[in-house]
């Protein structure tokens, strides 16, 4: 890793969405299905916005990097 960050490759940026889609995908399913215990709840969907912050981010730099469009 360099000092401005990591620089993935066109396969890595599309590894990297597509298991972040996976997990937040999981993560979706784990917040809907405990309703009854809200704080676990709330931590299910705090990492899903920590995740979508992540997708538009690495969405930006594939488009900025290759002109890939994720």
């Amino acid at each position: 890793m360099s000092v401005n960050g990591i620089r993935p490759i066109v396969s890595e940026y599309r590894l990297l969405w597509e298991a972040l889609k996976h997990y937040e995908e999981r993560l979706s399913k784990l917040s809907s299905m405990s309703s009854a215990d809200e704080d676990q709840q709330l931590k299910y969907d705090e990492k899903l916005q920590d995740i979508e912050g992540i997708l538009k981010a690495i969405k930006i730099a594939a488009k900025s990097d290759f002109d890939l469009d994720l």
